[in-house]
């Protein structure tokens, strides 16, 4: 198969709903180098223009965003009726929610972008954004007029309502590094009023009916590698899903999913994740209690009224929805590799790691995920499946640092990138040689933290024959400055609490896989979105003028418009060429 054919063969499921009985599902493809989405009911597409999502059932009429290149609409329309246009907004919509003085809407206005732009923020660009020449406000549709309601220098980033209290999240309080808090919003003023106390993140927020709320985040400050936990602030609960709350395993699907709790009566459910699977959790009776079983990646769910929708992936199947007796899959054809899980111990502590090992005589690849707080497990892989095909081994690993496997695991690597980590991964490739007794020569490959660590390891070894590099770090000094996170990131993670003082640029220079660019010999191709805000294509300039400058074959490939999610959700015409480039350049190194 060719690698437009991986992408153009499947369709995705980022949204379920359930209302007054009533299934409602989105399906997201890509279609001519775009991305397009239509909304389902029962199973039966019942949106054609193919830009359709959000879908909400209220006082019998359907409701839905259909967002275009520059502005995005809400339209309500009688199930299988013509529907017709609510408001038009000059931006993006990305929430909305019904309240009893109109519709709450978070949204982000256009803005002319030819125009200069003044920076008085450390924060002043956003990865997937951009300069933040506008934020994400919160307005309300009283049926006639939009109003802004809360805006200011900073993001509301979730709403929920029981129809009368509205609750946000934003990062007025901590906007520079990204923290969060709750607050309760006068619907007729605007007002705040902080509900959180300590500083934290908040990924999702919810209410049930009585107005109770209930979040999932943390409330331990700059903490990347924390446990996500389900919190009631104004009750002073918490409570832990798995090894964390939420979901942090990885796959390249470009379906776009956000986090999502539920709360209902005194029923809150939240997905967990324990190790390489996330499964749906159900907090009831200060008792947490796992609801899905198995080796499964559930990405997304709803519950209402005592029924549970969701949807999950495997290594085998991009995705499956599970509604009472119905499993529905929208890929039959589609049906990928079983991967085999393999536990190393590594300097005193399990090391959890997959492979897809089909001819012992073949080239074999190391994958490398990236955060380093995220990890590997048990969801559907594009590119995995893509280079078995062509004759290629795959392994991959969750070394010290990843998420899934407690907090203590995933803080290990913290002030140690390249140490304990580093060690993780490459006791994993000996295991794993020895173990299925692999001749052919060896690839590295990864993005982000992966990235960072491809670039470390081709700077302390040379057991890999070739290296791909993506969206990667090489110097974390230049990276505080650069970088929309690097600033406080690169501080935390490398254990440093100033990362301009003498000590702290020491540190971060001999963390920087750029200090020891000398020692590089593997054939390394750098590949880079060139909107990348979180790891900038600076990073990969640097390593690739050092590498040409030494004579090992290097390329660097940069993908115009592309940001940090470039291999998950870029322009579809770069991910094709993406796989295509990839596969040329292993073949020429490992085959």
């Amino acid at each position: 198969m060719k690698p437009e054919d991986y992408y153009h063969s499947i369709k995705l499921i980022p949204e379920i709903t359930i209302e007054k009985g009533k299934l409602f599902h989105v399906e997201t493809w890509i279609e001519e180098d775009k991305y397009k989405s239509s909304i389902y009911l029962n199973l039966k597409r019942i949106t054609f223009q193919g830009s359709e999502s959000s879908p909400k059932f209220d006082n019998d009429k359907l409701y839905f965003i259909r967002n275009e290149e520059t502005k995005s609409s809400l339209l309500e329309a009688q199930l299988y009726g013509e529907p017709k246009v609510i408001f038009t907004f000059s931006g993006k919509i990305s929430k909305y929610e019904f309240h009893n003085k109109g519709i709450l809407v978070i949204a982000e206005e256009n803005t002319d972008k030819t125009l200069p732009f003044r920076a008085e923020k450390i924060k002043y660009r956003f990865d997937s954004r951009g300069l933040l020449r506008a934020r994400q406000s919160l307005y309300l549709f009283d049926g006639k007029d939009l109003r802004k309601l809360v805006t200011g220098n900073f993001d509301v980033t979730d709403l929920a309502t029981n129809g009368s209290r509205v609750v946000i999240s934003a990062t007025k309080d901590g906007d520079d590094y990204g923290l969060g808090n709750l607050y309760e919003v006068n619907i007729e003023t605007g007002e705040l009023n902080r509900i959180t106390k300590e500083d934290g993140t908040v990924q999702a927020i919810a209410m049930n009916s009585e107005g109770k709320i209930a979040f999932l985040g943390h409330r331990k400050g700059l903490t990347p590698w924390a446990s996500l936990e389900i919190m009631l602030p104004e009750e002073g609960k918490s409570y832990i899903c798995g090894k964390t709350c939420g979901n942090k395993v990885l796959t390249d699907l470009f379906d776009g999913i956000k986090d999502k709790i539920v709360f209902e009566k005194d029923l809150i459910l939240s997905l967990g994740q324990e190790g390489g699977t996330s499964h749906i959790y159900q907090i009831s009776d200060n008792k947490v209690d796992k609801v899905t079983s198995g080796n499964i990646m559930v990405r997304g769910f709803d519950y209402s009224n005592g029924e549970l929708a969701y949807f999950y992936s495997t290594p085998e199947k991009p995705v499956i929805l599970k509604y009472r007796d119905i499993e529905y899959d929208p890929n039959p054809n589609v049906k990928g590799y079983t991967p085999e899980k393999i536990v190393i111990n590594s300097n005193g502590m399990e090391v959890e790691g997959w492979n897809i090992v089909r001819d012992p005589n073949a080239p074999t690849i190391l994958f490398i995920h990236g955060g380093p707080h995220m990890a590997y497990g048990y969801g559907y892989f594009i590119e995995f499946q893509f280079f078995v095909d062509n004759g290629f081994n795959v392994i991959y690993a969750n070394p010290r640092g990843s998420q899934g496997y407690g907090e203590e695991f995933a803080k290990a690597c913290v002030g140690d990138w390249g140490g304990k980590d580093f060690e993780d991964l490459i006791n994993f490739v000996n295991t794993v040689k020895e173990k299925y007794g692999l001749k052919g020569k060896f690839g590295v490959t990864g993005g982000s933290y992966g990235g960072f660590m491809t670039n470390w390891v081709v700077a302390k070894t040379n057991i890999f024959s070739a290296a791909i590099s993506e969206r990667s770090i090489s110097n974390l000094i230049s990276m505080c400055g650069t970088s929309d996170i690097g600033f406080w990131f690169n501080a935390i993670e490398s254990g440093i609490t100033d990362p301009w003082s003498t000590e702290g640029i020491e540190k971060l220079m001999k963390m920087s896989p750029i200090y020891y660019v000398k020692n590089v010999k593997t054939p390394t191709m750098l590949i880079h979105g060139e909107e990348d805000y979180r790891c900038p294509i600076e990073q990969a300039e640097q390593f690739y003028v050092a590498l040409k400058m030494q004579g090992v074959p290097t390329t660097l490939v940069r993908y115009q418009g592309d940001s940090h999610e470039h291999a998950r959700r870029g322009k579809p015409k770069n991910m094709i060429d993406r796989l295509k480039t990839k596969l040329e350049w292993f073949s020429k190194y490992l085959l």
